[in-house]
């Protein structure tokens, strides 16, 4: 497929990293040259003389533009049938962006960004679009969502996977304080959390079966884990995750009781 990419910062570089060896070509914007030029030399990829080239070159359109001015950056621009455009702008409706390029399709997408340069990273699509899941599953596990309401609930893990890494990284500041090496510290934390990722994964037993079989009466994983319910630790990133799905959907109450 030929991709054309409108705003070309580091959301759009780990999209084409990802996609690499799917045979996929890309044509993407000049709004930040020397990032344009710079993947254009390390993947390939055709650099347009504008957006609006882009979007002639392409039935495929991807947009990375910044949200703020994204919408007004599209209405400036000519779409036509048959086109499929796909947004990574979060918080941006649907119904904004099919007002905004008509009479061109609309899907819109959330995805981690980094992860999905090491093909490890899932993508959120809304509606179901096979073309643009075809595209994404070279960057990791696609979920292809029907309801409005379940891509805002579900897309409020861009924001969970960006606060993750401040959690390691806390982590890892711990292990270096106590002593350990830099490289030790963050391999420990990621290999940990890889691990206990691939169990929720791997197993079919329910979630509080597998952390009962780790928290031993008595022992450090509950000593751990009543220090920090003492803390309100956990229960403050529900209520933190609530305040992200009220900002990307304004009329949905907090519904929050954990």
């Amino acid at each position: 497929m030929r991709i054309g990419l409108l705003g070309i910062g580091h959301l759009a570089g780990f999209l084409v990293q990802g996609a690499q060896g799917a045979g996929h070509e890309f044509v993407l914007s000049p709004r930040n040259a020397e990032r344009a030029d710079d993947l254009a030399r390390r993947f390939g990829c055709q650099v347009a003389d504008s957006n609006q080239a882009v979007v002639d070159a392409c039935e495929m359109v991807l947009v990375c533009l910044p949200a703020a001015q994204g919408l007004e950056i599209l209405r400036g621009l000519s779409f036509r049938p048959g086109q499929a455009l796909c947004s990574a702008m979060a918080g941006v409706p649907v119904n904004a962006l099919r007002a905004a390029v008509a009479p061109a399709e609309v899907t819109v997408a959330m995805m981690p960004g980094h992860a999905n340069a090491y093909a490890a990273g899932l993508t959120l699509l809304h509606p179901p679009h096979p073309r643009w899941a075809a595209f994404f599953a070279a960057c990791g596990p696609v979920h292809e969502l029907v309801t409005p309401r379940d891509f805002e609930t579900a897309a409020v893990f861009g924001a969970m996977s960006g606060a993750s890494f401040a959690f390691m990284q806390r982590l890892i500041d711990w292990y270096q304080t106590e002593g350990l090496d830099p490289t030790t510290a963050r391999r420990l934390v990621a290999e940990t959390l890889r691990g206990n990722a691939e169990v929720l994964l791997l197993s079919t037993d329910p979630l509080e079966t597998i952390a009962a079989g780790v928290a031993t009466p008595g022992g450090i994983t509950e000593q751990l884990l009543t220090d920090l319910a003492e803390r309100d630790a956990l229960l403050a990133w529900s209520h933190a995750m609530s305040r992200v799905l009220r900002r990307m959907a304004p009329t949905r109450a907090d519904k929050n009781t954990l």
